[in-house]
């Protein structure tokens, strides 16, 4: 069944500290890890589809009844019944599973469509025990171009496939309202795209391994947002933080505090570079022509 989805429920996120005027403002912080609807290490899968003579299948799958009537007589009288005790009836050629037909897999999976050489080869839809329904394109036994696998629950992915796997550009959209467009790698998320909660928050950018990792832009439904360097779920590296009142932090982040030099813009413009340890601003001085922006930085419109 489809994953489920911790993230869209409200959390108390932590917090990380800004002064412009010797006064503490308290920021929430970003926790991908926590607030993902699924665990970043059980990405939703796209199964491998299984060869006719496969062995017991990783998930049971639930059977979809689904144009039954489609099939002509003629094609039904002609059965070929695999080593594994599957069965398929359609077209044959040669001995083998050639054009369109249906198999039954012994354990309990249904492939309805296309056929070359006994593979699953074209377009076609597979029924899966107890999981998802897939729909698309298939070479060599596995989804693979592009495709849709649905779920029980009502998640769905729409995209691409290589394979059995998610691999290239598709859209997860979870049923509790989270939604995943971007890049895949080998079923994860990986390479750039936008992920994006119910409650309107919302990260586009980099990813590796299902992680926010290198550049990117989170934004609150608040209005606050932070554009800068991630890694592993973490502000990491140069970012700059801007608050809905015009307010800003420029400067350097470790596991998602300041940390490091920095420099705070008031709302009412006056600069201040500041020094900051895990957090905590340590000192600071006024300097109106302190620049901490790394060369060749190009900052995002808000």
């Amino acid at each position: 069944m489809g994953q489920s989805c911790a993230s869209c429920q409200n959390k108390d996120e932590s917090t990380a500290v800004y002064d412009c005027i010797e006064q503490k403002d308290q920021f929430a912080e970003e926790d991908l890890y926590d607030s993902q609807e699924f665990d970043a290490k059980s990405p939703p899968c796209a199964y491998q589809c299984k060869t006719m003579e496969a062995d017991i299948l990783q998930f049971q799958r639930v059977i979809s009844k689904v144009k039954e009537d489609e099939y002509i007589e003629e094609q039904k009288e002609q059965q070929i019944i695999f080593d594994d005790k599957s069965r398929y009836e359609g077209s044959i050629v040669n001995g083998k599973a050639n054009g369109y037909g249906k198999l039954w897999l012994e354990n309990g999976d249904q492939y309805q469509g296309e056929f070359v050489e006994n593979m699953m080869e074209g377009n076609g839809t597979l029924n899966y025990l107890k999981g998802p329904i897939y729909e698309g394109q298939f070479k060599s036994n596995k989804p693979d171009g592009l495709g849709k696998e649905t779920w029980p629950d009502g998640s769905a992915y729409e995209g691409e496939f290589k394979g059995g796997r998610k691999h290239g550009k598709g859209c997860y959209k979870w049923h509790q309202g989270c939604v995943y467009n971007g890049e895949w790698k080998d079923n994860m998320i990986q390479g750039v795209g936008i992920y994006e909660w119910p409650d309107g928050r919302s990260y586009s950018g980099s990813w590796v391994k299902n992680q926010m990792h290198g550049r990117g832009k989170y934004i609150w439904k608040d209005g606050k947002c932070y554009d800068g360097e991630y890694q592993h779920d973490k502000k990491c590296g140069f970012g700059i933080f801007y608050w809905p009142d015009g307010k800003q932090f420029q400067g350097q982040w470790l596991n998602g505090k300041q940390h490091g030099k920095g420099l705070m813009i008031g709302k009412d413009g006056k600069k201040k570079i500041g020094s900051w340890l895990e957090g905590k601003l340590m000192s600071s001085i006024e300097d109106d022509n302190f620049q901490v922006i790394p060369e060749g930085w190009i900052q995002q419109q808000q």
